[in-house]
């Protein structure tokens, strides 16, 4: 069984342009990102999932210094991408990430990831996290029926494509108790966003 982190990856942001490789206190919005996906347990690679559209090219230099696999793939069909990439190195489920969240939570997505290896679920949800901290396991097998089944092409906000419980073997992960407001945004999207997680990250190491 191999699993691998996805992180979905564009350059196409018009609020915030090239939010992710924004200075966040020293390195890269994506870098960043990257270094917390080599820190969840239990992976057996970190794979850089953008587009084939050339604005999206010079997030492979990122890949390449950061030494992680890199695949570019649809640019509107985020699912076929993942699925594109999945097949072509192997893995047999991931747990996705987008790469305006630098601040997902890596605890979660240690648990996912063992509940994925116990039971092989479709997908694994978790419920009860800030936007921005939440990750999700999807299994590859799964994803190859979405896309069969699917009547849409523009998938990146997917979802409810495969959180579909009448279809798939779903799993919720509860997270009780989380100190941060569920209507708090943990997520890179405005300038004041990026101000935000600098003042987070001054406060750490």
């Amino acid at each position: 069984m191999k699993i691998g982190l996805f992180i979905t990856a564009r350059l196409k942001s018009t609020r915030l342009q090239k939010k992710i490789l924004l200075d966040l206190n020293g390195k890269s919005v994506i870098d960043r990102v990257i270094e917390r996906a080599k820190a969840v347990k239990g992976i057996d690679g970190v794979v850089l999932c953008t587009s084939t559209n050339p604005q999206d090219s010079e997030l492979y230099q990122y890949a390449l210094k950061n030494k992680i696999e890199f695949y570019a793939g649809s640019e509107d069909d985020v699912l076929e991408r993942l699925h594109a990439a999945a097949t072509y190195f192997g893995y047999d489920a991931f747990v996705s990430i987008t790469a305006d969240n630098p601040l997902f939570s890596i605890c979660t997505s240690n648990i996912l990831v063992n509940l994925y290896k116990k039971n092989k679920y479709d997908f694994i949800n978790t419920i009860g996290l800030p936007l921005g901290c939440t990750t999700y396991v999807l299994d590859v097998k799964a994803l190859k029926i979405v896309l069969k089944i699917k009547d849409q092409s523009d998938t990146e906000i997917w979802g409810p494509f495969i959180n579909r419980p009448d279809i798939f073997n779903i799993a919720e992960l509860h997270v009780e108790n989380c100190k941060i407001p569920l209507t708090q945004r943990i997520t890179i999207d405005y300038p004041e966003d990026l101000v935000l997680f600098k003042e987070i990250y001054s406060h750490f190491k």
